[in-house]
């Protein structure tokens, strides 16, 4: 199989089962995927941005062919400036396929090369997102189920500093 690079851009805050599944599917499908996160101000992430990223390295480290990058602007820029036109978006349900659609419809009128390949997870992850997890670290349960074990320690150390209220693990 020739290897070409795609995209997979998030917040990844934190990262989780849901997100290494579709890096997997996607390495499967292509050979390389670089992990973006994408600087977005609008935004208040729980985690750095060196933390997420340092978080995700952790838990891709066994995959070769995946590595991780951060930039500030616009996906499409960051496309063209690296040469890449496929991006590939995690999807759970409709509603998540569909607003990935409208944004490859938008971005597309920016970058006409762009394509979007939407990878639906498995569905035992499909009820896992990132806000979830955080929701269940706030009340002290670190679900190992939802995230790669190597993003645990991350989640362990910044929910038991005393965080949101909770005593120490």
């Amino acid at each position: 199989m020739s290897k070409r690079l795609v995209i997979f851009q998030g917040t990844f805050d934190p990262f989780t089962n849901g997100h290494l599944a579709v890096v997997k599917t996607a390495l499967d499908w292509f050979g390389k995927v670089r992990i973006l996160l994408l600087v977005n101000p609008d935004k208040k992430p729980l985690f750095s941005l060196e933390e997420r990223k340092e978080m995700i390295a952790a838990a891709t480290a066994h995959l070769p062919g995946v590595s991780v990058d951060s930039f500030e602007g616009l996906l499409v820029d960051y496309m063209r400036a690296h040469h890449v036109n496929i991006c590939v978006r995690g999807v759970r349900n409709s509603a998540d396929a569909a607003y990935e659609m409208e944004n490859h419809a938008l971005s597309s009128r920016l970058y006409p090369a762009l394509q979007t390949v939407l990878i639906s997870c498995p569905p035992p992850l499909r009820k896992i997102s990132s806000s979830a997890i955080k929701e269940q670290c706030q009340q002290g349960f670190f679900p190992s189920d939802g995230v790669p074990p190597e993003v645990l320690p991350f989640l362990q150390k910044k929910f038991s500093n005393g965080l949101f209220g909770l005593i120490g693990l």
